[in-house]
């Protein structure tokens, strides 16, 4: 999971609607992408002004999951392990911590075994990121601010996301590799973190998943890249 805010030159006759938290305007979408880089929800149209919190909050994808009405699988157990666990959604720090979505331990004084599970959890966030890295390598409308209405400029984003899966499913050029990075340089903003307090529960599921990475789950380059991960974050 993933969000994004897409650049805009001010709409006329919309005030200060569209003006984000960065000084500019933009519109925000948040989407849900799978191991092959494809778009499987995207929600599209909020007003750069609103909340990153409260956007999610409004996100009928987060209503369904709560309400289970989604065909998500029952808990099952890891591989190796005899534990069982919830499918989960995994976000960064712009997402609350839930039973169905798993994000990094915060702070900086965390320990070995909590930075080996962000480590974890942040490779697979790639994937989310390189998408949205692919969508706008491949439509240069994407890497300015969109000069159009907000009507249309959520259309351009959909048509954008539908000829994405589309050329994800049928050729075999598209670059499957780490793009996600530089996108600020471009049209699109990261959504801003947001702290919230996690139920215990949730937090002892985040636990099962650290004690798993650092136990049967564990790969042999983990500690390593971990702590070089680190100390690339303290500069």
């Amino acid at each position: 999971m993933d969000g994004k805010r897409f650049l805009m030159r001010k709409p006329e006759n919309t005030g200060s609607e569209y003006y984000d938290y960065k000084g500019h305007h933009s519109m925000i979408m948040l989407a849900l992408v799978d191991a092959h880089y494809r778009f499987m929800y995207v929600d599209v149209g909020a007003q750069g002004r609103s909340s990153d919190a409260g956007v999610w909050d409004r996100c009928k994808l987060r209503e369904y999951l709560e309400k289970e009405k989604l065909q998500v699988p029952p808990p099952d157990t890891l591989p190796f392990a005899d534990q069982k666990v919830p499918y989960v959604i995994v976000g960064d720090d712009a997402f609350p911590l839930k039973n169905y979505l798993m994000k990094p331990y915060p702070g900086q004084n965390l320990s070995v075994e909590q930075r080996i599970y962000n480590y974890r959890v942040s490779r697979a966030r790639r994937v989310s990121e390189n998408a949205f890295g692919i969508l706008v390598a491949k439509f240069r409308v994407f890497q300015q601010p969109i000069h159009s209405s907000p009507a249309n400029t959520k259309k351009i984003i959909f048509a954008a996301v539908v000829l994405h899966n589309f050329l994800r499913n049928n050729s075999r050029q598209l670059e499957s590799g780490n793009v996600g990075n530089g996108l600020e340089n471009h049209g699109l903003e990261s959504l801003n973190n947001v702290g919230r307090r996690p139920a215990n529960n949730v937090l002892a599921i985040r636990d099962i998943f650290k004690d798993y990475f650092n136990g049967r789950g564990s790969v042999t380059w983990q500690q390593d890249a971990a702590l070089l991960q680190r100390k690339q974050q303290n500069g």
